[in-house]
């Protein structure tokens, strides 16, 4: 009887221990692209709680603002933990891991991200999935294997170069395509539904920053592509229901001083350097009148902002 109980346990035990082990070999041998793996190490190394805002939400997020400009500018200590594709239930979640290691005060939400669907089913898998993947590497990063060469095995313990710090999860880029089309913002009283699933992430999200005493600001970055009017009026209207800031960057280009044969990398789907600079001197702005954020530029135990600051000024290209 005692074996008969014995060999199970002893059976999952060795399934837990191989899926521990193997996982070391899937672990990602090169993780500078973009992706929640690479944005959640680059926060959770920052000292704890030092992070005074946080942005979030997709690609629009990940190329429209860059921290160390507004560091340069306000001293205020950023992260954009935008990240390509992202749903809101991905940044939910997120959040919620980002939240137990810094206290930022601002959180700046992209917008485009309302308007990925996804199922309930897939809502229920994600959240299994999620506490799955944290626990076994090997499931999150499963076809690595198609990447493996026995190469790997004398290099894994060597450091391989990582993207700059000095971003702090903008994703820069100078590459100009652009935008042809004329004026994309049509005004009109319709609004495009933002999905059930959607706004069920969107819900826990502003419950989250309001247990945290965090202050949610919505904003849209340019995006001729991405965005309408229609979606504007969404926003805007879940904006005004829950008493949120929105920021709708669309109804601004001129502004801004956005020029579309400019300041976009891929003909008005996402800025560049040149426009994220512009839209990031904005937010700054905003920041620094409607926030109660310090600038910490002279601050010593923010000496290595104004080091990266250096670095990263050897790094952007400002034409």
């Amino acid at each position: 009887m005692r074996a008969k109980i014995i060999k199970p346990i002893l059976f999952i035990t060795g399934m837990f221990l191989l899926l521990y082990g193997l996982s070391y070999f899937f672990l990602p041998y090169n993780s500078t692209g973009e992706g929640p793996y690479k944005k959640m190490k680059g926060i959770l190394s920052a000292p704890p709680h030092t992070i005074d805002y946080v942005t979030i939400g997709d690609s629009e997020c990940s190329t429209s603002i860059s921290p160390m400009e507004i560091w340069r500018t306000h001293g205020y200590a950023g992260y954009n933990c935008g990240v390509p594709g992202q749903r809101l239930q991905d940044t939910y979640y997120m959040l919620g891991q980002l939240l137990q290691k810094q206290s930022p005060k601002v959180i700046l939400l992209e917008t485009n991200s309302f308007y990925r669907n996804f199922k309930y089913t897939n809502a229920l898998q994600g959240a299994v999935d999620e506490t799955a993947k944290n626990l076994f590497p090997i499931y999150k990063y499963h076809n690595s294997w198609k990447y493996f060469n026995i190469d790997m095995l004398t290099t894994m313990n060597r450091k391989l170069p990582a993207l700059p710090k000095a971003y702090k999860g903008y994703q820069y880029n100078i590459t100009t395509k652009p935008y042809t089309k004329g004026p994309y913002v049509r005004k009109t009283r319709v609004r495009q539904k933002i999905g059930d699933q959607p706004l069920l992430y969107l819900n826990k999200i502003v419950d989250l920053c309001k247990e945290n005493d965090i202050q949610l600001i919505l904003y849209s970055a340019p995006t001729p592509l991405c965005w309408t009017y229609e979606k504007h009026n969404a926003a805007a209207a879940f904006a005004r229901k829950n008493a949120l800031p929105y920021i709708d960057l669309n109804l601004h280009t001129a502004k801004l001083g956005i020029d579309w044969s400019r300041d976009t990398r891929d003909r008005g789907n996402h800025l560049n350097y040149y426009g994220a600079k512009k839209v990031t001197d904005y937010m700054g702005l905003y920041l620094s009148t409607h926030t109660d954020l310090t600038d910490h530029r002279k601050q010593k135990q923010y000496l290595s902002w104004n080091k990266a600051l250096k670095k990263y000024l050897t790094l952007i290209w400002e034409a």
